[in-house]
């Protein structure tokens, strides 16, 4: 969402009418539930991947993780691979608390 968005919201919410301020709060709330929906699918996918890489190397992915950024595995293209999506998974975690918290959930 662009800066301008957020100046008219943040003015709306600040000098709108009781009524508009619920509105405009209501439909932001859906809009976050929708995007939580879709990031809470995405860490599934990608959960998914992440067993088969433990599995594969008998090592959980937070150990992977911890010994591929302290340089101890090398750098094998499956090992770059998994970083990758233990990288995004932690991403799409931290996003799905994030919006969490301020959405009822």
């Amino acid at each position: 969402m662009s800066t301008e968005y957020m100046k008219v919201l943040k003015s709306q919410l600040s000098h709108g009418l009781e009524f508009e301020k619920k509105y405009i709060a209501s439909t932001i709330n859906k809009m976050l539930r929708v995007e939580l929906g879709m990031v809470k699918k995405e860490i599934k996918q990608v959960m998914s991947t992440l067993v088969d890489f433990e599995k594969r190397y008998k090592m959980n992915s937070d150990k992977f993780y911890e010994k591929f950024n302290a340089g101890e595995l090398g750098d094998d293209r499956e090992y770059i691979k998994w970083y990758a999506y233990k990288d995004t998974y932690n991403k799409l975690t931290e996003r799905s608390k994030e919006i969490e918290r301020v959405v009822n959930v």
